[in-house]
């Protein structure tokens, strides 16, 4: 239960805020958008915070709603609206190595720093998820060196797979955070001090705000660990049971401006 007026909202990008098909170049809709804006134009401050890198899309975004900052890579990289990096969070190298060998050994797909390449043993598989299927599709003796690394998004197994290798990663490194997404079927690897949470809270302290007066609104288990770093803890209605089962609030779904309906509500 949330109990007090938020002064401050985070919001998760996909599966939340974006609520028009990705077929769709816009992906959001306006009302989504005016809604976040008036919230920024009138001092209660909306932040997108997503595993998505500061590209050209999340910046537009940000500036299209006047938001100040955006917490990008799972908090692994904290920017101005102006692209300004304010805080990074890399994968230490050797334990990059390391876990990229294990990837490589169990046949994983994955993609550094949620660029446009898609690394795995070949380069023609099937694809459920649309947007993959944009990305570029390279073997992995394409790799030359190991990029300076924010979070490694890697898919190929079943549920149960899934969640045998987050926890053969979990016990083999502790200098690492992982959250299993995409329904059970990804993992988000980053540095241990890079999460949303943490990120939210450092926005928090840019803003001049107190954290137990903010909220994070999402629908996947990198926005769970929030609760423990804000006020409280939002799921959109389309989120899994066990994701709504940890909420402090079951907001609208995220299509037709879920998030817009429900900024509204929590402000009443």
């Amino acid at each position: 239960m949330i109990n007090f007026k938020p002064k401050a909202y985070f919001l998760d990008m996909d599966g939340t805020y974006l609520d028009l098909p990705r077929k769709k170049q816009i992906m959001i809709s306006e009302k989504n958008v005016e809604v976040a804006k008036d919230f920024n134009n009138r001092g209660i401050p909306v932040i997108l915070s997503t595993g998505r890198g500061n590209s050209k899309f999340v910046l537009d975004l940000t500036n299209k709603i006047n938001a100040p900052f955006a917490v990008c890579q799972n908090g692994g990289v904290i920017v101005d609206k102006n692209n300004n990096v304010l805080k990074r969070h890399e994968i230490n190298p050797d334990t990059l190595k390391s876990i990229i060998e294990i990837l490589i050994a169990q046949k994983m797909f994955f993609i550094f720093n949620s660029g446009d390449t898609i690394y795995g043993t070949k380069t023609k598989f099937r694809i459920a998820r649309a947007w993959l299927k944009k990305l570029n599709k390279v073997t992995y003796d394409e790799i030359q060196s190991l990029p300076a690394t924010t979070k490694i998004l890697t898919f190929g197994k079943s549920k149960k797979g899934i969640i045998k290798l987050r926890d053969e990663l979990l016990n083999a490194f502790h200098d690492i955070s992982t959250h299993i997404v995409s329904k059970g079927y990804s993992i988000e690897i980053s540095d241990i001090n890079a999460n949303k949470g943490i990120g939210d809270r450092f926005v928090c302290d840019l803003l001049n705000i107190d954290y137990k007066e903010a909220v994070h609104l999402g629908d996947s288990g990198n926005d769970v660990v929030t609760k423990k770093y804000l006020g409280g803890f939002v799921a959109m209605k389309n989120s899994t049971k066990n994701i709504k089962q940890k909420a402090d609030y079951v907001g609208y779904s995220y299509k037709k401006f879920g998030v817009a309906k429900t900024l509204q509500e929590l402000q009443k």
